[in-house]
């Protein structure tokens, strides 16, 4: 028989790319990388960059590693986080703490729908 097996992620998202090219893990995560095109386009943001992981860590060892959904970069030199979110988890929730605390000159911007 020749069936087909779908494989779905763990919270039931549809992965998908955006015009861009990238593959992300939602729809709306897609759909935010889009519109940071734009913003890179307009000249509003310098660039940006998916899925970079950031070290946490507690008195200098490493805990775990935080995957961001963007990194962007500034037009004024600074960085920011933008991470997109149907809901948050309690894994999430201690991971966006301890980031903070890594690095609190890098501002966390949550995306919702």
């Amino acid at each position: 028989m020749n069936r087909q097996y779908f494989r779905y992620n763990k919270y039931k998202n549809k992965s998908c790319s955006c015009h861009a090219g990238h593959n992300h893990d939602s729809r709306l995560e897609a759909r935010y990388c889009d519109q940071l095109g734009l913003l890179v386009r307009a000249g509003e943001i310098k660039g940006y960059q998916t899925q970079k992981t950031f070290d946490l860590k507690v008195n200098g060892k490493k805990i775990c590693g935080h995957r961001v959904d963007f990194l962007l970069d500034m037009n004024d030199g600074t960085q920011e986080v933008r991470e997109t979110k149907g809901w948050a988890t309690p894994e999430w929730k201690i991971k966006h703490k301890l980031f903070e605390a890594n690095y609190p000159t890098i501002k966390y911007v949550v995306v919702t729908r």
